[in-house]
């Protein structure tokens, strides 16, 4: 009966292994981004890749991010911050995606296929996100 239950919670184990993607047991999604910069309050925008306004507030932030489109297999998410303040020149930057190592490591110990070409691509966990964004606002230029 013992080797029964631990044969049972075995088996058990190898099926949760086999059916989760490794990035997606270890990584958040949404997954918080921290936005700060160089001078207080600056008014920040930031737009995914189909223009549409995911947060509008002020530095320092932190904001969650889906770190792929919704409707999207194998498409990381990409985003754009513009920054204003008065006195300051504009600023346009980018939230780069990246390939998470969990995904490409990580799946060859627990998550196997399923997790490389179905779990963690479906999830957008297979991707991450820069976590720290420093926004560098340059003074507009005093003419006399």
């Amino acid at each position: 009966m013992f080797n029964r239950v631990i044969k049972n919670i075995f088996v058990l184990s190898a099926v949760a292994c086999i059916l989760s993607g490794c990035a997606s047991i270890v990584r958040d999604n949404p997954q918080p981004v921290s936005i700060k910069s160089n001078v207080k309050d600056v008014n920040i925008k930031i737009t995914d890749s189909e223009g549409d306004t995911v947060f509008q507030g002020k530095t320092p932030a932190v904001v969650n991010l889906r770190t792929a489109k919704e409707s999207g297999y194998f498409s990381p998410e990409k985003y754009s911050i513009e920054a204003s303040k008065e006195g300051y020149n504009e600023h346009l930057q980018s939230i780069d995606s990246h390939i998470s190592n969990w995904y490409i490591f990580g799946n060859l110990g627990f998550g196997g296929l399923i997790g490389y070409l179905i779990v963690d691509p479906m999830t957008g966990d297979m991707y991450y996100l820069d976590e720290d964004i420093n926004i560098n606002m340059t003074p507009l230029p005093i003419y006399k």
